[in-house]
């Protein structure tokens, strides 16, 4: 992944990967979406996403 990689881990456990923050918002949508049916805003998502490594 790229230097501006970030992970997302979902309070369900599931880990989110992305190469840079607009990759990581969107596995974090998708995931919320499928897997909770909730909605996640972006902020939302980049408020928990860390460095990845």
């Amino acid at each position: 992944m790229a230097g501006n990689a970030k992970i997302i881990t979902c309070p369900c456990g599931f880990i989110l990967h992305g190469g840079d923050d607009e990759e990581v918002v969107a596995a974090a949508q998708s995931h919320a979406r499928e897997i909770h049916a909730q909605s996640l805003s972006r902020d939302q998502a980049l408020a928990m996403a860390r460095p990845a490594g």
